[in-house]
């Protein structure tokens, strides 16, 4: 009798504050990255690159915004952020949404013009972009170490 392969099972992914840890990390690298581009401006890094930063920025609006509005709403209330906190934390995450789409868009036009016409409105996107990210990181980790350092 052949052996039947079951189909892993596959666990959900309950985000933990650790995991808003670990995307804190993924952000901030990724605000280094942009303020190196940033800093070479009118030079951009190769079109896989741009595609790539692209990607990741992306990625972080898409994904961990959600997890993080998520994750600290759910907290035990003692130990949560107020809702006006939540509040703010969502208008922050929404503006750097916004600014990451306006970004993205930028930085394929900056990359496909050989002119170079706009790099001052890039760089001032950029920074935009990457300054918002740590600022909303500082918040959430402030209140990240707030419940963890609170007695359960």
């Amino acid at each position: 009798m052949p052996i039947q392969i079951q189909p892993p099972t596959i666990l959900p992914f309950l985000p933990t504050l650790d995991t808003l840890r670990e995307d804190h990390l993924i952000q901030q690298l990724l605000c280094n990255d942009l303020e190196a581009v940033a800093d070479k401006l009118p030079d951009l890094p190769p079109l896989p690159e741009v595609r790539r930063l692209c990607d990741r920025v992306l990625r972080i609006t898409g994904t961990h915004f959600v997890r993080a509005e998520n994750v600290l709403a759910s907290l035990p209330e003692a130990h949560r952020p107020s809702i006006e906190e939540l509040e703010m934390l969502h208008g922050m995450h929404l503006l750097d949404e916004t600014h990451a789409e306006d970004l993205v868009s930028a930085l394929w036009q900056h990359a496909r013009r050989s002119d170079r016409a706009n790099v001052g409105q890039l760089a001032y996107m950029l920074r935009c972009f990457f300054d918002g990210c740590r600022r909303a990181i500082a918040l959430k980790e402030r209140w990240i170490a707030d419940a963890l350092r609170a007695p359960c």
